[in-house]
């Protein structure tokens, strides 16, 4: 057990390690019993380290955090030195260390230390801006508009620090990354506001009149990320082009075509694949270049790169950007934006699209699922999957499409929704003959005999709605398969929004909306008195009894689970199944319980499927599958 807070962070980041190694292990062994044995360790290894780590919690930093102990300045000092050592380690968000920053800036502020101050709070909208929305994410804007004042103040801290130049550099550098966290903060949305980027970059620049506070080998720290920075911008504006603003456009219009010549003169593989291809995009949605023309030379462009990001390299993300996955996570929309446009025929737009398709999901494929910063590549394809989930006008295609390009990228994620999925086919294949009168809502008939004619039908759609139910989880990813410890309260209001994150996604493609509303429902209760999100009345869908299908198998997948939860053993099936029956009516349909008691056959069915056993087989078909 850790003794201090930095031990404590430094044994932490050892387990997350080690249940690392183990599920790398579980991707590579091919031989089922020894894939078995080592799934049960990797299980026992979880449920242990889960138990440790709360106990280091409990005893070391929850005090603090909940406010039964008061804080002092050593133990502050050693609170925001492991929070920040943990969160550059991880290279990604981490809920409770934003909670920590928090506590902190509060305790500075309240004895009056200006500097510890500044660097919690700049450490806290750092740690904080890439969650999706919510509280943490409303607070570290907050907190970067806070800093950013203190842009215009850079003399104010060189005369805070005239003796102190090692100080003074570190105090203007986190305000420098508060500030391009700001713009990241920004860039990470769905749907970015490229004039409020600008805007950032723009307040990011005055940095520049201070040059004369620096030596050289500072300044280009600072100067490097600026002008990174004032490049991507270029490029989101294109990408963004019919939302800028006018008079910026007549501002920044006549660079794309100068970047682009300075361009052509180098080799590939030394071009900057922002200013390149940012003209390019440019050209399309300002009218410059014919739809034909810039596809050409964005679709030779993508195919004649070489270079590859190695996934295993901790910084990956900081190699150059002349790579496929830059490409292709930033201009498959354009391109089939710019397909939409060309004079041919519809059929010969449709082989294009499945065309760039495939090959967008044969290149994700290929990256390991298991990988440096995994959770900062998985936001990367959500994103992906947002922009192109609307151009797949197949049903089949779009399905598989989520399950290759996020679903599978979270083992957790996609073996409870198969589970999931299985469950819910199971019961249904004998709910629809015992009881058609359920579904007749869901297929607008009063037709008892249509119910049973177009049960296929039905089956399906369950089975898919399972299937696409939990894609949102991928945005909090992080939160869910990563921590070895409890969620805090934080955290939790976080996994709230995976239904809401899930309904967006299946709503922006025409045959998957079928499936958006069984999501959204399918963590609330059965009256509508409890569960997430509030706004929507499961009570008054036409897909309730599919809803209140997802709700029972979701909870009975997650209640019986032996090996994926660190945070409980699986309880047997008839476990599970008394307590369903003393939530009938309330937070279970009481009708769907009721059937499942009273079929013996279908019992043993789901007692199998949920056991032990039943579990593992399926896993390792899972594995081998999407390994």
């Amino acid at each position: 057990m850790a003794g201090t807070i930095p031990e404590l962070y430094a044994e932490y980041r050892k387990r997350l390690e080690d249940v690392d190694r183990i599920e790398k292990e579980l991707l590579r062994t091919n031989e089922q019993s020894s894939w078995n044995a080592c799934l049960i360790r990797k299980s026992e290894l979880v449920r242990d380290y889960y138990s440790k780590t709360e106990q280091d919690l409990n005893n070391l930093i929850n005090p603090y955090l909940y406010g039964s102990s008061p804080l002092d300045d050593k133990t502050a000092m050693e609170l925001f030195e492991g929070a920040s050592e943990y969160y550059n380690s991880a290279m990604y968000d981490d809920v409770m260390e934003s909670q920590i920053f928090k506590l902190l800036w509060e305790y500075y502020q309240s004895t009056g230390n200006e500097y510890m101050e500044r660097a919690c709070r700049c450490a806290f909208s750092n740690n904080a801006f890439l969650n999706v929305e919510g509280r943490l994410r409303k607070y570290a804007i907050e907190q970067a508009e806070w800093v950013s004042g203190y842009i215009d103040r850079i003399d104010y801290l060189r005369k805070m620090h005239q003796d102190d130049d090692e100080a003074f550099y570190a105090d203007v550098r986190r305000v420098f990354d508060t500030l391009h966290g700001q713009y990241e903060m920004e860039r990470s949305r769905f749907e970015p506001n490229v004039n409020r980027m600008i805007g950032c970059f723009n307040n990011l620049s005055k940095i520049r009149k201070y040059r004369r506070l620096f030596p050289d080998e500072i300044w280009e720290t600072l100067e490097k990320p600026l002008n990174e920075v004032g490049t991507d911008v270029m490029f989101m504006a294109a990408l963004h082009w019919e939302a800028v603003d006018v008079q910026l456009k007549e501002i920044i219009g006549p660079a794309y075509p100068i970047g682009f010549i300075e361009q052509t003169k180098l080799p590939v593989e030394q071009r900057d694949m922002k200013v390149y291809v940012g003209y390019i995009v440019y050209a399309f949605y300002s009218g410059l270049l014919k739809p034909e023309q810039t596809f050409t030379l964005l679709r030779s462009y993508s195919r004649t790169i070489t270079k590859e990001y190695d996934f295993n390299d901790p910084n990956w993300y900081e190699q150059p950007d002349d790579s496929r996955f830059a490409v292709i996570t930033t201009t498959t929309k354009p391109m089939f934006e710019m397909i939409d446009e060309f004079s041919c025929d519809d059929d010969k737009k449709k082989r294009m699209k499945a065309e760039l398709l495939y090959e967008v999901k044969t290149y994700i494929e290929t990256i390991p699922r298991e990988c440096a910063c995994k959770e900062y590549l998985d936001q990367a394809l959500y994103h992906l999957l947002y922009d192109l989930i609307g151009y797949i006008d197949i049903l089949e295609v779009a399905i598989e499409f989520i399950d290759s390009m996020v679903i599978s990228r979270q083992m957790a994620t996609l073996i409870h929704t198969v589970m999931t999925g299985e469950l819910s086919k199971t019961i249904l294949d004998r709910l629809i003959d015992a009881h058609p009168e359920l579904f007749t809502t869901v297929l607008e008939t009063e037709d008892l005999r249509e119910v049973a004619a177009r049960k296929e039908e039905l089956m399906t759609l369950m089975y898919n709605a399972a299937r696409c139910h939990d894609i949102g989880k991928i945005l909090i990813a992080n939160i869910i398969n990563t921590q070895i410890r409890r969620l805090s309260d934080m955290e939790y209001s976080y996994i709230k929004y995976h239904p809401k994150w899930s309904y967006e996604i299946l709503m922006r493609n025409p045959h998957l909306q079928n499936y958006a509303e069984i999501a959204l429902g399918h963590h609330r209760s059965y009256d509508g008195n409890s569960g997430y999100p509030k706004f929507f009345d499961n009570r008054t869908s036409r897909y309730r009894i599919l809803i209140d299908l997802l709700t029972v198998c979701d909870c009975m997948d997650a209640a019986t689970d032996v090996f994926g939860r660190n945070y409980a053993r699986g309880k047997r099936f008839s476990a599970v199944l008394a307590e369903f029956r003393k939530a009938a009516g309330t937070h279970y349909n009481p009708k769907i319980i009721s059937f499942i008691e009273q079929d013996e056959e279908l019992r043993k069915k789901l007692e199998n499927m949920t056991s032990e056993e039943g579990r593992s087989d399926l896993y390792y078909h899972i594995y081998r599958k999407y390994r």
